[in-house]
């Protein structure tokens, strides 16, 4: 039994790297005019005084879902179901997509009269959802690379 290794399947690990890394990193930071600041993560609104709030759960849920997703996608990809693994990179995009979503939303309704301070780590998802798209055209081409293979030797009679 020969196992080939795809492109795709970088790509993938990539995404649920980046994925992970942004679990654990703090994605930005409100300041208002006074100097009271309060740092943004995924599942937690940490205010500078020591207080912290976890009304952004919503973020953490999103990306253990996308991670979960797409560590089952690795583990599948070693399969070739290419139907399946296509929709659950639609999927995981519109994930992504949702994520950012509500990020705006909690941004919006937590700005007020502060400003918002993005960090580098948000972006994060953002490269995990242009890997996604690469993902989607790898895996079509190593599928359309299979079908030619087999299609390839015929019999005539």
């Amino acid at each position: 039994m020969k196992i080939e290794l795809y492109l795709h399947q970088i790509w993938l690990a990539l995404i649920c790297i980046l994925t992970f890394a942004s679990l654990l990193l703090p994605i930005g930071q409100l300041v208002n005019d006074s100097g009271a600041s309060a740092q943004l993560t995924n599942f937690r609104l940490n205010f500078i005084e020591g207080d912290s709030s976890s009304a952004l759960w919503a973020l953490g849920t999103f990306l253990i879902i996308i991670l979960a997703v797409g560590v089952f996608e690795l583990l599948l990809s070693g399969f070739r179901n290419f139907i399946l693994q296509k929709r659950l990179l639609i999927f995981m995009m519109l994930m992504t997509l949702g994520y950012y979503i509500i990020l705006t939303i909690y941004v919006l309704l937590l700005k007020g009269d502060t400003k918002f301070i993005p960090y580098l780590y948000m972006a994060f998802p953002l490269a995990s959802l242009i890997l996604e798209f690469m993902t989607i055209s790898g895996v079509s081409k190593a599928e359309a690379a299979i079908l030619a293979r087999a299609n390839g030797f015929r019999l005539r009679d």
